[in-house]
């Protein structure tokens, strides 16, 4: 075997196993109690993750990540729905057809979340679980 074929195969099993990692990250965070996939908008793309409730935070990890800390953190009680919407037809090749588009605002920041239908109910009733804000 020359040497060029042996980096090519080295190349190719570092990228299979790099993929599988990432696939075995996100089987098992869904399978984590309170996990729910959904994507969150920057700019005009939208990416994708999985969201966890873990007390009083909602956390959100890139998809296509491998880090073990959250790219988002959602806090309780400090999270305002401002819009609920469907996708424009502008996010169909991005969003599928039952996603639902909240818009919120939490601490200054306007951002754009795409849920399921029950994954929205599920959202909406922990922010109403939230203590009152004074």
């Amino acid at each position: 075997m020359h040497t060029v074929d042996l980096i090519a195969v080295c190349a190719a099993v570092l990228v299979v196993c790099a993929f599988a990692f990432v696939l075995a990250r996100q089987r098992y965070m869904l399978r984590l109690s309170g996990a729910v996939p959904f994507a969150v908008q920057r700019g005009q793309r939208w990416l994708y993750g999985i969201g966890r409730y873990q007390g009083g935070e909602l956390r959100w990890y890139r998809a296509l990540g491998v880090g073990t800390r959250p790219s988002r953190v959602l806090r309780q009680g400090q999270v305002e729905v401002l819009a609920r919407r469907t996708r424009l037809p502008a996010e169909a090749n991005s969003l599928p057809p039952s996603a639902v588009i909240v818009e919120c605002r939490a601490e200054g920041e306007t951002f754009s979340l795409a849920l399921g239908e029950s994954a929205y109910t599920g959202f909406v009733s922990w922010l109403e679980s939230s203590a009152p804000r004074a």
